[in-house]
């Protein structure tokens, strides 16, 4: 089953679209084989970790298949642990967790901890600006980045 979320790449004041494609295989393995695609530095590699614990321990169970997470397009380099959400997102739609099959127009961004809370991350305003740029209406952060941004209940950015 495939599942797709949105994310982004930040470098420097610049932000890219990355849409997140989460594939859980049907067949069952004696324990869950997890591969990222796209040109993933070490911190999104390590993101499942992550995502396995958190899930966990928020009382899903990453399934016993093999998942494969492309994020695309794969000539961008992704960095950073902002990739965590979308990718726990993706395990859970993709395995019929969700009660949405896709959610085109929202995109995600966010660091999860072992228990399943959501750390802030760098750059959510450049990330904010590419998405109104891409007329993508909702957009997804940590509370610490919502805190600290324009776009807050003073100056919404998405009107």
């Amino acid at each position: 089953m495939l599942y797709k979320t949105l994310s982004a790449a930040v470098y420097g004041i610049d932000a890219n679209i990355i849409e997140v494609e989460v594939d859980v295989s049907g067949i069952k393995t004696n324990e869950d084989h997890f591969d990222t695609a796209g040109l993933p530095d070490a911190a999104v590699r390590e993101s499942r970790d992550r995502v396995r614990s958190a899930l966990k321990n928020c009382g899903y169970e990453i399934p016993p298949t093999h998942i494969t997470i492309n994020l695309a397009p794969a000539d961008i380099r992704k960095e950073g642990s902002g990739f965590d959400l979308p990718m726990a997102l993706g395990i859970l739609g993709a395995d019929r967790g969700l009660n949405k099959k896709e959610v085109p127009d929202c995109l995600f961004v966010g660091e999860l901890s072992l228990d399943g809370g959501i750390r802030g991350v760098r750059g959510a305003l450049p990330i904010a600006i590419e998405a109104r740029g891409k007329k993508i209406s909702r957009l997804v952060v940590p509370e610490l980045n919502a805190r600290k941004q324009p776009w807050s209940a003073e100056y919404p950015f998405f009107p």
